[in-house]
């Protein structure tokens, strides 16, 4: 879309330059402009377009009339035409030809305002097909740094469970020295600590990852030290989304996909009447000059042309020999082997294919809105449970967590607790993230910038 990608555009990542041993915390903004600069798929595709650039240029070009000159020089012996007597002699000479002609063509059923208006379709889709592959980037790199901040927080509640984990240890360490626990209960309190300390390893290793994998769909030179900012991701709740149908209004205005299928049936549409137009006669207008030269000339302003003493010049005899032709002429087709009618046939067969890949693509992204729209809903609904759940689990855990304090309550119990706590922190989380996700695409669909705010 033109003012996402502008917008993404002008950022301060513009610059191609390299950050060596990068420290900053990357935006997501900072991520798309940093990728649409660098992506060898994009710049392809800016190739593309530049190679369309010059072929509309060349379809108005075409317009103009050509010109083309010609220049040959003979040498020969034998039976020749004298060109001063017009008589067949045998003789050695040595003899040329030079002139210009130029062809300009008046009408042709309109082929060539039809060939530029074809030529401008073709350049607009190759623009908007590139702004549609600039969008499955964002779109890429919007998932990619979304997974990056969930595994993130997941890496978090990991840590924290890890703290929790290592203070039961300590306390029960306590209970048992003063005889008020068994050793087997240190025992599983440990063996927990050590399973808790293992899932932050793995949920470490997840974030390296998904970090490592959007570095790399960046193309950034150091992925290693690639991090990623935290933004302040608002409440699910408080986000006012418009209907599906809103929605779906708004994407056929501002998607490329759309624009590029639309260009798309123009040019098959601007096919068809060039097509069409090769059946028309062709006016044209031609013009010609022509001088000729030859060593066996004699000068016409010789007194005596049987006793010549005159030299005659080449420049002198281009001059002498000139020849200017204007002429218009007309090309009526009669028969070419039926090969108009079969060319006008395949371009209403193209037009009508048209016709239909603006209603498939039409259709598909109405399937995709109102896929997305249930999904977000259903997230929506998702992270309201999961919040409700989580606040019913703090509250048990800070009670097992009394009881436990007072002795009503056995480790295995508070553990049992805890987790519940923590799982359902997690399940708030990947909850809140799938909403994320899926309300950006919608408002990507809208000609809204991804900003994650």
């Amino acid at each position: 879309m033109k003012k996402i990608i502008f917008i993404a555009l002008i950022l301060p990542l513009l610059s191609a330059g390299i950050r060596a041993q990068e420290t900053e915390a990357w935006s997501i903004e900072e991520c798309i402009a940093y990728a649409l600069d660098n992506n060898i798929e994009m710049k392809r595709q800016e190739l593309n377009t530049a190679v369309k650039d010059k072929d509309l240029a060349q379809s108005k070009l075409n317009a103009l009339p050509n010109l083309n000159g010609q220049v040959n020089h003979d040498l020969g012996s034998g039976r020749v035409l004298d060109r001063g007597t017009y008589e067949w002699v045998n003789t050695d000479v040595s003899q040329g030809d030079l002139g210009l002609v130029s062809n300009v063509t008046l009408f042709k059923g309109l082929q060539g305002l039809n060939a530029i208006k074809m030529a401008e379709a073709d350049h607009d889709m190759a623009k908007a097909q590139m702004e549609a592959s600039e969008d499955n980037l964002v779109l890429n790199i919007m998932t990619s740094y979304l997974e990056v901040l969930l595994k993130r927080e997941l890496f978090e509640i990991a840590g924290e469970k890890v703290k929790v984990a290592e203070q039961q240890v300590e306390r029960m360490e306590k209970l048992v020295e003063v005889g008020n626990a068994a050793t087997g209960d240190l025992l599983e309190v440990k063996a927990t600590a050590t399973t808790e300390k293992y899932n932050m390893t793995l949920a470490r290793n997840n974030l390296t990852y998904a970090r490592l994998e959007l570095a790399q769909l960046l193309n950034h030179p150091d992925p290693l030290s690639f991090r990623v900012s935290s933004p302040e991701i608002g409440e699910p709740s408080l986000v006012q989304l418009p209907g599906p149908d809103e929605i779906y209004g708004k994407a056929l205005e501002v998607l490329p996909q759309v624009e590029a299928a639309r260009h798309q049936l123009t040019y098959q549409s601007k096919q068809l009447a060039v097509a069409r137009g090769a059946l028309s006669p062709e006016l044209f207008v031609r013009a010609l000059y022509y001088s000729n030269y030859s060593d066996k000339l004699i000068n016409p302003r010789e007194l005596d042309p049987r006793n010549p003493v005159l030299e005659y010049p080449v420049h002198q005899q281009v001059l002498d020999n000139q020849y200017k032709q204007v002429s218009i002429g007309l090309n009526i087709p009669v028969f070419n082997k039926w090969q108009n009618r079969t060319n006008i046939s395949k371009a209403k067969i193209g037009l009508e294919d048209a016709h239909y890949q603006v209603e498939e693509v039409k259709q598909q992204l109405f399937k995709d809105i109102q896929r997305y729209y249930a999904e977000v809903m259903g997230a929506l609904d998702n992270y309201e449970a999961a919040r409700e759940s989580h606040a019913n689990s703090e509250e048990a855990y800070r009670y097992a967590e009394e009881k436990f304090k007072v002795g009503m309550a056995t480790a295995l119990e508070l553990e049992e607790a805890r987790n519940r706590l923590f799982a359902a922190r997690a399940e708030m989380v990947n909850a809140r993230y799938t909403f994320v996700f899926f309300l950006e695409i919608l408002e990507f669909y809208q000609g809204n910038m991804i900003s994650l705010n």
